[in-house]
Parts: C-alpha cells; structure tokens; sequence
C-alpha cells in the first residue's frame, strides 16, 4: 500500500495497460477554473469592443495553459500524496487570485494578476521538480519542463516590477515561451519516449468544453433570474440554445470521436486548436447573454452581431484544424469534406453578421441557429451509424455464431452482407459528394439543392446590401428585396424593376450569374443520372424449396419480372456461403458457386425457377431439414440482362438465409392462360408453396 503522506510519482504511459481515469482531484481542480471563467466572461461583457474582446483572448490563454500544465502533468505521473494534494491547493489558490485580479487589468493593473500567475507556475515547476527527484526515467522529462517553465515564471513575476505597456510584452514573450516548451525537440523526443494517455486527454479535454459551454446556460439563467422573463425571452433563450447544443453536438459527436492522424505534428495541432476553441465557445456564450434581452423587432446592435458571429466562426475555424488532423470513426464521407464544410460554414457565419444589419434581432439570432442545426444534420448525415466499438455488446460484424431466429422475428429478413458495417474505412477510399448523392434518397439530393440555392441567394443577398445604391430600386434596409434581386439574378429572370447601377453590382451580377448558370448543370446532371439510373423489377421469391424432380433432389427459388418488359440474354447466378473447419480446426467462410440446370433466359418476360441438383457435385449434398442452419450461412443470387426499356445493363440480387429453405414443398403455378389466349402471372401466389405429394412440382 502507498504512503497517504509521501510516495514517489510514478510515470504512466499507456503501454503500461493502466486504464487512467480522471479522478476527484481533477475535478476538484476544475472548479477553480469555473470561478477563472465566469470572471472573463464578465469582464468582456462589461466590455463589448474589439479592445475588449482582445483583452479577453489574452488573459484566455494563460488560464487555460496554467490547466493545460497540470492535465499533462497527470496525465504522465500517478501520484496522490499530500505533498501532492499541497502543490495542486497552491495552484488552485493562485488561479483564485487571478480570477479576482482580472477586472483590474481590464482597468490597466497587472501587479496582482502578474505575481498570481507567475505563483500558480511555480506550483506546477514543483510538481515536474519532484518527479524528476524520485522517479529517475522521468528526470529526462522534467528537465525539460522545469528549465522552460522556469525561464517563463521568472518573466512572469519580473513583469510585476516594470510599468505597463511593457509589463503587458513581458506577458506575451513569457507566454511564448511556455507555450513553445513542449514543441522543442527534446520535449517531443521524451514524449514519442514516454506517450501521453490519449484517452484520458480527450476526457480532461471534453470536460473543460463542458465547463466553458455551461457558462452560457450559467449567464443566461443568472441574468433571467434578475431581470424576468417575457414572451420575448423565452424565444431568443430558446434559440440561443438552440446554438449552444449544436456546439455541443459538433464537439462530442465530431472531435471528441476522432483518432488523431499519425503524424508528428498532429497531435500538437490537436492540443492547441483547443485553446482558440475554449475562447470561442466562452465568448458565444456572452453573446447569448446580450441577445436575449435585445429588442426582438429591432435591430441588432453590431457590437453583439459581431461578437456571436466572430466567437462562433472562431470555433468552426477550431474545429476545422482539429478535423484535419483527425480521422472521424465510421463515416461515410471523406475528412477533407468535413474540414470544408467547417471552414464553409465558419464564412457564412461571419456574413451573418453583416446580414443581421436588415434583419430584425429575432431573425438574426434564428439564421444563425439555423446555421448550427445545419452543422448537427451534417455531422448525422455523413457518419449515421455508430462506432461499433462504442456499441455496448456489439460483436463482429459477421459472427461465427449467428443467433437463432424465430418464425416471424423481425430480424429474419436482415440482408447481412448488404447491411454489413464498414470499420475503419480508409479516408482516401469513402464515399465522394457524387457517391453520397447517387447512394442517397431523394430527400438528400433536394434537400442539399434547396438549401445550396437559399444560402446562396442569401449571401449574395448580403453582397448587394453592402453598396445599396448600386442597385436601382432597391431599399438599402430591406434584406428581403436584396434576396429577391439575388434570386432574379441567379434565375435569369430579370423583371425589370431592379438593374445594377455602378461597378460593384455588375461584378456581383456577373459572378452569381455564372455560379447560377453552373448550379443548375449540376444540380441537373445530378437528378438526371439518378432519374435514368436502370432499376430492377424482378421478383424473387420468398423462399426456396427442396423437392425431387425427375427423381433427383432439387433446391429450387422462383423468379418473375414485375415490370412484364423484355429483359434479354437474362444470366443467373448462384452462389453459396458455407461455414467450414479446416483440418488445423480454424473456422472459416468459403464461397461456392452453385451449377443451375439452367443458368440463362433469352428472354425473361414472366416467370423463372431456377434449379441446382442436390446431387454427389453439390456443395449441399446431404443436406437435411436438422443440419441446414449449422453448415450453411447465406445463398447469394444475381441475375444480369439487358432492360430494353432503359436499353442498358441491369441487375438484381437476392439474399436467401438458412430459415427460409423449405423441405418438401412446392411453388404453386402462377401461370394461366386466359379465355382470349393470353397468359396472365399471378404474382398474389408468387411466393406461394403446397407440401409435395408426390416429388413433382
């Protein structure tokens, strides 16, 4: 057992097999930090400026870098000792002190905060200082970090001593020091050395996200409870949470579910995009706070339009850098998709802003929540199923040992190898835009060209208000009359009313008429290819029957064409998934092809019975009622021909299971001849089956 008041630090890496969890002493620690952020948040509320908001950013940075110091710190070392719980309660103490000492260097004093800051890094020296002492394969480790982190306390604290603005330089070549510390070659050696928990990061990292996200519910809630609430509140409250979910959203079901790339840098990138991150998402959450008491039929103040749209296009940017760095788990698109959409979105977040100057205060707050409902849609449209790994008691995806099913389950008809999960698909080999859209429903497609035209008009809309006289006609206030001239341009349709006037508008006309003329070639091509895409009307039946014709076993399954069109040189094909034992007692799957009395149709108008002997050459000869379910895994049907409707190639496939043979049966006749000589198909008993009386079917 360990010693509650001394033991040395042991240095953790996850070849050890330990699972590092975050324990109470970290969370613990992160409540200070709540106190740090509530701080910041109301010092730049106080202060809606662009000084303001650069003041904000950059106490940000130390704060969150003195948490980031003591995540790794515990992420390397397990220890929990007194002289430990002392060290973390001095850094606590000293986050504390800066939390209080942040208004006044709002106010231009930075004495307090200087000596605050420079004590919490001495507390973290002290901890890496003792690891180097008594733990001798983390003293390469500690050098390190107590040289550099030394080198910037001392900044800090000498900083208290000269005058601003010159104290506030020190700050910065203090905090580039620090910041530069772990990216030195000898940092990044000791930690390709001794590799950090990259799951007990991502943890700490998505509790810090769900502090700083909760400062939005924490303002808004505070600021309602003093000032009442009113029809008005409710709405703008609802949609800036509206905002504050889709952060949420985006975070934990994109970064906080990727791996990070194997490249040296990556995880550096990942680890600092955070901080701009954190900035942003504190910031948004101030400007919630200020639109939901504005005036909902009026215009939104700049300063407020500018602020939630700058902080939420700063988090997309965030967001964006950390997908480029990361691979996303079981998605269907590639991650270079993902990065575009973030950087996209991050510029249509921005000219929201611009926007908001036409548009009363409830709209803007409602496009730009709109804007973040798009990016949650996205995110579960290009990755909807789930990592298996995360899927409690999932198995593989084709299990030895399949489950017995019932007659009547609903999982009896599953198409296992169409339904089959991809994992881990190589991001260079998903799907492309021109796949998604083809593999999709028709709902994607119209759903991505309705809004593509929308948000285009809209941005467009936008330009042409920035020089409302270069259009005649046109109220430089109205947004509405700006997108429905946005909307004539891009259609061609030109009523007359309105016509550029002056350079800018006939650039903007010039560039949406061509982004017009190409939208609608592709848009086209798109619906056209998917519309004469050939499909396939032929029927298979249900199941399969097992009966003796002309005195030999027969397995046999029914085909008929719906579509009652020629279907020419029609090929069928039969294959069977078998689960086998090799003599070296390994399982396996093989594939056999079964051979069909006959394996092809001239021409397949109405209906077709394939046949294969279950004779000596069958892979399923023996096979009995009792053992079927046991050897055999899966029937595997194609039929190719040539559709003379489409005048091209078509194809179907049919999957049968083990549960779907049935012994000693017969098809019922589906064919008739009718009184003035014509032949009907009746397909009311196409998969329709008798017991065989007599061996003939």
């Amino acid at each position: 057992m360990l010693n509650r008041w001394f033991h040395a630090p042991r240095l953790h890496t996850p070849e050890h097999g330990e699972a590092r969890k975050v324990i109470w002493l970290e969370l613990f620690y992160d409540l200070i930090y709540v106190a740090a952020l509530i701080q910041l948040g109301t010092a730049l509320s106080d202060n809606v400026t662009l000084s303001g908001a650069l003041k904000f950013a950059g106490l940000f940075v130390p704060i969150w870098y003195t948490w980031t110091g003591f995540t790794f710190y515990n992420n390397r070392f397990i220890v929990d000792d007194f002289l430990h719980r002392m060290l973390v309660f001095i850094q606590m103490f000293a986050i504390g002190a800066v939390a209080v000492s942040v208004p006044g260097v709002f106010a231009g004093e930075h004495v307090y905060f200087a000596i605050a800051y420079g004590v919490a890094r001495l507390a973290l020296i002290g901890m890496y200082a003792r690891a180097m002492r008594h733990t001798p394969e983390a003293r390469e480790t500690g050098r390190v970090f107590v040289g550099g982190f030394s080198v910037g306390a001392a900044l800090w604290l000498l900083s208290a001593l000269l005058p601003s603005p010159w104290s506030f330089l020190l700050w910065a070549v203090a905090m580039a020091v620090d910041l530069m510390v772990p990216l030195l070659p000898k940092a990044r050696e000791q930690t390709s050395k001794h590799p950090i928990d990259i799951l007990h990061l991502s943890e700490r990292y998505g509790l810090l996200t769900l502090i700083v996200l909760g400062e939005s519910f924490v303002k808004v809630l505070t600021e309602v409870a003093d000032r009442g609430s009113s029809g008005e509140t409710v709405l703008m409250a609802a949609l800036g949470l509206a905002i504050t979910c889709s952060l949420w959203w985006i975070y934990f079901d994109d970064v906080a579910g990727s791996r990070i790339k194997r490249k040296s840098l990556a995880p550096y990138l990942w680890l600092y995009a955070h901080l701009p991150m954190a900035i942003a998402i504190t910031a948004v959450g101030v400007a919630i706070k200020k639109v939901v008491f504005l005036d909902t039929m009026a215009i939104a103040p700049s300063k407020y339009r500018w602020l939630l749209c700058g902080a939420l296009a700063l988090a997309l940017l965030s967001v964006a850098v950390i997908d480029a760095v990361t691979e996303r788990r079981e998605a269907e698109l590639s991650d270079r998709v993902r990065v575009n959409v973030r950087l996209g979105s991050a510029a249509l977040v921005l000219l929201t802003a611009l926007i908001g100057a036409a548009l009363d205060a409830w709209a803007f707050v409602a496009m730009v929540a709109v804007g973040g409902i798009v990016q949650v849609l996205f995110d579960m449209t290009m990755a909807p199923m789930a990592d298996p790994e995360a899927v409690e008691g999932e198995g593989p995806a084709f299990p030895m040992n399949r489950p017995t099913l019932e007659e009547g389950s609903a999982l009896r008809r599953i198409d296992t190898l169409g339904t089959a999960l991809r994992r881990g698909t190589p991001n260079e080999l998903r799907s492309d835009l021109y796949a998604w859209f083809m593999d999709g429903s028709w709902w994607r497609l119209f759903g991505v060209a309705i809004g593509s035209y929308v948000t285009l008009n809209v941005i467009f809309g936008a330009l042409f208000l920035l020089d409302h006289e270069g259009v005649n006609n046109l109220d430089g206030t109205s947004f509405l009359e700006a997108f429905s001239f946005s909307v004539q341009t891009m259609s061609s349709i030109g009523y007359g009313v309105m016509a550029p006037d002056n350079t800018y508008a006939h650039i903007l006309v010039t560039v949406e008429a061509m982004i017009g003329v190409l939208l609608v070639a592709l848009i086209t091509g798109l619906i056209f290819a998917r519309a004469s895409r050939p499909r396939s009307n032929v029927l298979f039946s249900n199941v399969l029957v097992v009966n003796s014709h002309y005195g030999v076993p027969m397995l046999k399954f029914r085909v008929g064409n719906a579509r009652g069109n020629e279907l020419v040189e029609a090929t069928m094909r039969v294959s069977v998934l078998v689960d086998e034992v090799s003599a070296e007692g390994k399982k396996m799957r093989r594939l056999y092809d079964l051979p069909l009395v006959r394996d092809n149709s001239p021409i397949f108008t109405l209906s077709w019975t394939v046949m294969h002997r279950l004779d000596a050459h069958s892979p399923l000869r023996g096979m009995t009622p009792e053992d079927v379910s046991q050897r055999l895994f899966a029937i595997v049907t194609t039929m190719t021909g040539h559709d003379s409707t489409y005048a091209q190639t078509t194809h179907a496939r049919h999957l049968y299971h083990p549960e779907d043979i049935v012994f000693g049966h017969r098809f019922l006749d589906v064919i008739s001849t009718l009184d003035d000589g014509r032949l009907m198909v009746d397909y009311t008993v196409f998969h329709s089956t008798v017991r065989d009386a007599d061996g003939e079917e």
